[in-house]
């Protein structure tokens, strides 16, 4: 008899540990995949261009805003229709290839500057972690004519373990960082 509920009480152990590990592994996918941001700064560039390309308003809040500033936006314009007017500035071009040159991750300062800058034009307390300045050249077909773009330096910033490309120009300008 001892035996046996032995015998059950492990099988019970393992069926709680091969749930756990499932649920984790869920979690995990969530984070990693359907969450806004990403898991590296290359990809976030790469994400940023697709949207621009695609004209998608969805992918370009996940690729360049936490959701924390996405729910607690506060400006003149809505968030929506601020994605809306740059997506129709860069209608016409088609971006493809993105190839990264350099990922130089910034001082502390800058994640800090950031965070100020947040919290100071639309009310959102959120820790940046870190900033990092991207340089890259994207292939680019305006017009019908595949163009060049040189090499671009932007910026991603880094919030819970994630990467967003850095689209506001006012944040930017805030943190004093030279273009």
């Amino acid at each position: 008899m001892a035996k046996r509920n032995k015998k059950r009480k492990s099988a019970v152990i393992a069926i709680i540990i091969i749930v756990l590990l499932l649920l984790g592994a869920g979690f995990v996918w969530v984070w990693a995949t359907q969450l806004p941001g990403y898991l590296t700064t290359e990809k976030a560039v790469e994400k940023y261009f697709e949207a621009i390309t695609n004209e998608d308003g969805h992918l370009y809040k996940k690729t360049c805003y936490t959701i924390r500033w996405r729910d607690n936006y506060s400006s003149d314009a809505s968030l929506d229709d601020k994605i809306s007017e740059v997506l129709a500035m860069q209608s016409g071009a088609t971006y493809g290839t993105v190839n990264i040159i350099s990922v130089e991750k910034m001082d502390r300062e800058y994640a800090e500057k950031m965070s100020d800058s947040l919290r100071t034009r639309y009310g959102i307390d959120q820790k940046i972690s870190r900033v990092a300045r991207v340089s890259f050249t994207v292939a680019t077909l305006f017009d019908g004519q595949e163009q060049s773009s040189g090499t671009i330096t932007r910026y991603c910033y880094k919030q819970g373990g994630k990467w967003y490309y850095l689209a506001d120009p006012e944040v930017i300008i805030d943190m004093g960082i030279d273009e």
